[in-house]
C-alpha cells in the first residue's frame, strides 16, 4: 500500500511542460503513476474543421513551437498526397534541410533542459548557446526563429542564396557539441543520474509502440526517414543511432548522436541540391478526398490525417510523437526514486501541447477523465 500521494505539476520548477502527475509513493519509491491530462487542451482538431486548406497550414504549425516545421511537413505531405502532386527536386532538398535544422535546434534545446534537471547549469547554457546558431539561420531565411511558415503546398515560400552561411553556422556547433557529448559520457554525476533510470525493455518498447529516440534507445529501428522516405531523405545517407539499455542515458545519447547525423544530411542537401528556381505554385481547389502524412519529427513519428470536402477540412486527426510515448511513462517510473521523476519525464522530451487531443461529450454533458479512466471506459 502506498504511503503518500504526491502531486507533480502541472506547474513545477523541475519541468518545462505543464504535465500533471499524481505519484503514489512508498517511502521515496514510486509505486504508481496517475496522469492527469487536459490542463492545456485547445481543441485544435476541431478548429481545423472550420479552416480552408491554406489557413489550416498555419494552424498546423502552431500545434507545437519546437516541432513547428514537423507539423507543417506532415500537413503538407497529407494534402499533396490528396492532390497527387510532388514537389520539384530543389524544393524537396530545401524541405529536408529545414527539417534537419529544426531537429538540431530541438535536440540542443532538449539537451540543455536535460542537464538542467540534474543541476548541470553550465552544460545547460552551453547547449542553448549553440542552439542560437541554428535559430539565426531560421531568422535569416524565414524572418522567424520558431514558427517559420516556410512550406506551401507544392513548393516553399523562400529560396536560399548564401549556402555557405548555412554550412558555416551548422558546422560551428560541432566542436562544442562533441566536447559536451564527451563530458556527458565521462561524467560520474551524469552516469549516476541517467544510467539505469527509467528503463524500458525492447519488448516493452514494441508493446507500447514507442516512436522516435525513446524507441531507438531500446534497440527498435523505427525512423520514418528510413522506413518511409519522403522529400529528399531517400537520396541522402545517414545512420540511425541505436542503443539497447532503454534508460534515460540511452535516450540522451540517441539524441546527441542524431545531431551529428543531421549535420551530414544538411551537408548532402547543400551539395546535391539542383540549381533551379523555386516555383510559385498556383493552388487549385482540392477535390473531395482524404489523405495522410507522416514525418520523423525530432521527438518521433508525427502523423496527420485529413478529410477534405469543397476545399475545406471536415475531419482532422493528429497523432504526435508524445501521444505514442506518454503511455510508457508509468512503466519508466515504477520502482524509481522520486528524485529521478524529473529526469525520466525530461528524457522522453514531452510536448503536452502537442499531445492533448481528446474531448468526451455526451449531448450537453462533458466528462473529464484521467488517461487510465479513459482507457478503461472507452478502450476496453
Amino acid at each position: 500500500m502506498s504511503d503518500y500521494l504526491v502531486p507533480f505539476g502541472p506547474q513545477h520548477p523541475a519541468i518545462k511542460e505543464p504535465i500533471s502527475l499524481r505519484l503514489k509513493l512508498s517511502g521515496s519509491t514510486v509505486e504508481g503513476v496517475d496522469a492527469q491530462l487536459g490542463y492545456i487542451h485547445r481543441g485544435v482538431e476541431k478548429i481545423f474543421e472550420r479552416e480552408n486548406i491554406n489557413n489550416a497550414l498555419y494552424l498546423a504549425e502552431r500545434i507545437c513551437g519546437i516541432c513547428s516545421y514537423a507539423h507543417a511537413s506532415a500537413y503538407t505531405r497529407a494534402m499533396e498526397s490528396m492532390m497527387h502532386i510532388r514537389a520539384p527536386p530543389r524544393v524537396q532538398y530545401l524541405r529536408t534541410m529545414f527539417a534537419e535544422l529544426e531537429r538540431l535546434h530541438s535536440h540542443l534545446l532538449w539537451a540543455g533542459f536535460m542537464c538542467h534537471e540534474i543541476g548541470f547549469e553550465t552544460l545547460f547554457q552551453l547547449f542553448w548557446r549553440e542552439r542560437e546558431q541554428i535559430l539565426d539561420v531560421f531568422e535569416r531565411y524565414t524572418g522567424n526563429r520558431v514558427h517559420h511558415s516556410y512550406n506551401k503546398l507544392g513548393t516553399v515560400r523562400y529560396d536560399i542564396e548564401d549556402e555557405d552561411y548555412i554550412r558555416e553556422q551548422v558546422h560551428s556547433i560541432l566542436p562544442t557539441v562533441k566536447s559536451l557529448r564527451s563530458e556527458i559520457k565521462g561524467n560520474g554525476v551524469v552516469a549516476a543520474r541517467f544510467k539505469k533510470v527509467g528503463p524500458v525493455t525492447h519488448k516493452q518498447a514494441i508493446e507500447y509502440c514507442l516512436v522516435g529516440p525513446p524507441a531507438r534507445a531500446c534497440g527498435v529501428k523505427n525512423d520514418i526517414r528510413k522506413l518511409d522516405p519522403y522529400e529528399a531523405y531517400g537520396k541522402t545517407k545517414f545512420k540511425q543511432p541505436i542503443y539497447k539499455s532503454g534508460d534515460s542515458y540511452a535516450r540522451t545519447m540517441v539524441r546527441l548522436d542524431e545531431i551529428f547525423e543531421s549535420v551530414k544530411i544538411i551537408d548532402q542537401c547543400l551539395r546535391d541540391m539542383p540549381a533551379t528556381k523555386v516555383p510559385k505554385h498556383s493552388l487549385k481547389a482540392l477535390p473531395q478526398g482524404e489523405g495522410y502524412g507522416r514525418v520523423e519529427a525530432p521527438r518521433g513519428e508525427n502523423f496527420h490525417y485529413y478529410i477534405v470536402k469543397d476545399s475545406k477540412i471536415t475531419r482532422a486527426k493528429i497523432r504526435p510523437p508524445t501521444l505514442a510515448v506518454f503511455p510508457a511513462l508509468e512503466t519508466m517510473m515504477l520502482g524509481a526514486h522520486v528524485g529521478d521523476v524529473p529526469v525520466i519525464v525530461a528524457s522522453i522530451d514531452p510536448c503536452i501541447g502537442c499531445m492533448e487531443r481528446i474531448t468526451v461529450t455526451k449531448g450537453r454533458r462533458t466528462e473529464t477523465l484521467t488517461e487510465q479512466e479513459f482507457r478503461r471506459k472507452y478502450c476496453g
